[in-house]
């Protein structure tokens, strides 16, 4: 599997009662710096915020909210690195069962600049099931289309098991994914999730995330994949609304061509 840039999200196992009170938000919104340490070695800032139509309750986890969002949005980031600046805003729009949406990317490179649109179109089965259709156009290349349908299973109380799988048009590069949350005893929590990657021209991929939740505020998480890259993050709100994240990623292969170091620190807020 060939390193892309880092874009991890963390997804983010026996009583379903917490006794923390769940919180509500309608607007997500960070910023944070990344260290790249590798062959080439570069920094990056960025900036962003993601704005709901409706209040977002939380699962306990202050970062935890239920697998298919079903809520109208519009988000917006900026991207800088040593050499490109990154724009991006887009947003959904749901219509009764149907959800309609798009977005637009603007990169300034040194050397010239390109741009790309999405647009999708999908339809919630259920609260628990929603499938859409995707179409992706980047500047001087075919349009490509493609599909996803993700899946909520209910457990007891606010635990779940969660599944996505999403696909081209032509089936060549498809992907399994699914995310299980489960509240334990004492206010602690458990998310697990596992990755897998079909490509008919690189080898297929496989990789796993956990995350454990002292309480609402504190997690630390960890992920890894077969090819050794892993990633270590720790996350605390100070507070109800603001939060700060370290991380660190490598491999743990031999191969010098492997070897990297990336260091992210971010700073979020929610209201």
């Amino acid at each position: 599997m060939k390193l892309k840039q880092l874009a991890i999200i963390i997804p983010s196992l026996l009583l379903p009662v917490s006794s923390v009170m769940a919180q509500e938000y309608q607007s997500f919104s960070s910023i944070g710096y990344t260290n790249y340490d590798s062959k080439r070695s570069f920094d990056s800032t960025g900036v962003g915020t993601t704005y709901f139509f409706e209040k977002q309750q939380t699962l306990g986890p202050l970062d935890q909210l239920k697998y298919i969002n079903t809520s109208s949005n519009v988000f917006g980031n900026y991207l800088h690195t040593d050499n490109s600046d990154n724009f991006a805003t887009g947003g959904s729009l749901f219509i009764d069962n149907f959800v309609v949406g798009g977005s637009y990317s603007y990169s300034d490179y040194n050397s010239g600049s390109s741009d790309s649109f999405s647009a999708r179109v999908g339809y919630l089965i259920s609260d628990d099931l929603i499938v859409n259709a995707y179409a992706n156009k980047s500047e001087g290349v075919d349009t490509d289309y493609s599909f996803s349908a993700s899946y909520n299973h209910q457990l007891a109380g606010k635990d779940y098991i969660g599944f996505t799988y999403h696909s081209d048009d032509e089936f060549d590069y498809q992907t399994l994914s699914s995310k299980y949350f489960r509240a334990l005893d004492g206010g602690q929590y458990l998310v697990a999730g596992l990755n897998y990657q079909h490509n008919d021209d690189y080898d297929n991929d496989l990789s796993g995330n956990v995350a454990f939740y002292f309480n609402d505020k504190t997690s630390v998480a960890a992920s890894y994949d077969d090819d050794d890259n892993y990633y270590i993050v720790a996350k605390h709100f100070f507070n109800q609304n603001y939060a700060l994240s370290v991380g660190y990623q490598s491999n743990a292969s031999d191969d010098a061509w492997s070897d990297y170091d990336i260091y992210s620190v971010n700073f979020s807020a929610q209201f």
